[in-house]
């Protein structure tokens, strides 16, 4: 089964989401193909808990994470992190646009997990990975690592899109 959010905001474009069977494990073929972004700029990407827009992106919660974790990097701990950590940060090329595909194996379209009706958010800041507030390994600024464990410190949301089920 195959997913999707599509933007026609202030961002375009969409984030898909494919079920794909890897050494006989499902996990998820993500492709964020999105564009009208500043030239070169970076910013954080996420899964969010709701898919209510009546408040526009205020009211779509926290990240997603059915699994309890702390929120943190593919890249760091693939498996000790939120699943709506996704790839964290994307970067625009200097068009404007930004093309990436990876394999997720936390994200999941269908089950008991599945991200139907639930919404993905871009967010202005960029994801400091959950080891914000930190030097050397050791924490600094308890207030600033504490926000990092729980949104990346990723700043405002600037576009958000419902994921339902793609034709």
């Amino acid at each position: 089964m195959t997913a999707i959010a599509c933007f026609n905001g202030q961002i375009n474009g969409y984030v898909m989401f494919e079920e794909v069977e890897n050494n006989r494990k499902i996990e998820c073929l993500v492709t964020i193909k999105l564009s009208n972004f500043l030239p070169n700029r970076t910013h954080a990407i996420h899964i969010h808990e709701y898919g209510d827009l009546r408040q526009g992106c205020k009211s779509l919660g926290g990240h997603f994470n059915p699994f309890k974790k702390q929120h943190g990097s593919i890249f760091n701990n693939p498996n000790k992190r939120h699943a709506g950590d996704l790839i964290n940060n994307i970067t625009s090329n200097e068009y404007g646009n930004v093309f990436i595909q990876y394999i997720d194996n936390l994200v999941k379209v269908t089950g008991k997990n599945s991200i139907l009706g639930r919404s993905v958010v871009i967010h202005d800041g960029i994801d400091d990975l959950g080891m914000g507030g930190m030097r050397d390994g050791k924490i600094i600024n308890k207030e600033i690592h504490e926000n990092s464990l729980l949104t990346g410190n990723a700043g405002c949301r600037i576009d958000c899109a419902i994921i339902g089920i793609a034709n």
